[in-house]
């Protein structure tokens, strides 16, 4: 039997008396510090995704990282909730480097290109209703990311019904669209995009020509693995590459490995 809504918040506020007690005991210090305000040197665009945590997965004290979380990490032109949290990471807790973090599994990434797949085979559909009104407006940036990658894949561009067969024809080859290789390299390309979104905003390029030391980076977090991997498509500058942060023989060379993410369940 599953455990009852209101057992479940309970065990929840029950969870946060011993994590309370046991913060006090460990550290002190650091409580009296938060209580006084914050410092955080990162400011942190991620997908809203339960598995996905900035603290747990960067394993940082409270206090480190400034948060904005939305479904599949998007930064979109005149969404105000993650201007605003951008433009007071940036003027006002006067972050160093902004972190765009994608992870496998994303149900917004999945959703695009389901979407994508139908569109192309038939056509722009119609909302039939509010729900998906909102999703697909949200994720049309990555929709069209995700258009772009099957004409890429299929030769003759005939998509199959992804309630299916998952896939379109690619050079005799059946291309699976919603493959965990497939899926990973939309959420590449996106949060390229997302990177480049942020580091062209007015917010970041304003504080740039101010000559503040602020940085761009774009990586994914394998829910499977647990581990991040850098992108290598940073910024420090209008026009100046980020440090590359990735490290070459280790994970980073082996981000397209299928057992990496096949058990990734989406959001």
């Amino acid at each position: 039997m599953s455990i009852q809504r209101e057992d479940l918040l309970r065990s929840i506020l029950d969870a946060n008396e011993v994590y309370a007690s046991a913060f006090a005991q460990a550290d002190p210090a650091l409580l009296k510090k938060l209580a006084k305000g914050q410092s955080p040197r990162i400011c942190w665009l991620g997908c809203s995704d339960s598995r996905v945590s900035a603290e747990l997965s960067t394993g940082v004290a409270p206090g480190s990282i400034f948060v904005h979380r939305n479904v599949a990490q998007c930064f979109h032109e005149g969404d105000l909730s993650a201007a605003a949290a951008l433009s007071y990471a940036v003027n006002v807790l006067q972050v160093e480097a902004i972190i765009v973090c994608g992870h496998t599994g994303c149900g917004g990434v999945k959703a695009a290109m389901m979407a994508a797949q139908d569109e192309k085979a038939n056509g722009p559909a119609t909302p039939a209703n509010e729900h998906e009104r909102i999703v697909s407006k949200w994720i049309s940036p990555i929709k069209d990311l995700a258009l772009t990658q099957l004409e890429a894949n299929s030769s003759n561009g005939e998509l199959r019904d992804h309630k299916h067969e998952n896939g379109c024809s690619h050079g005799g080859a059946e291309y699976d669209c919603l493959s965990a290789t497939a899926l990973g390299e939309l959420t590449d390309k996106h949060v390229a995009e997302t990177v480049k979104a942020v580091a062209e905003s007015q917010i970041v390029t304003e504080a740039w020509k101010e000559g503040r030391q602020l940085s761009v980076h774009g990586w994914v977090y394998h829910v499977a693995t647990a581990r991040l991997r850098d992108l290598d498509i940073g910024w420090k500058g209008v026009g100046i590459p980020a440090d590359s942060l990735s490290r070459p023989g280790s994970f980073a060379g082996s981000e397209t490995s299928e057992h990496l993410v096949a058990s990734d369940d989406e959001a």
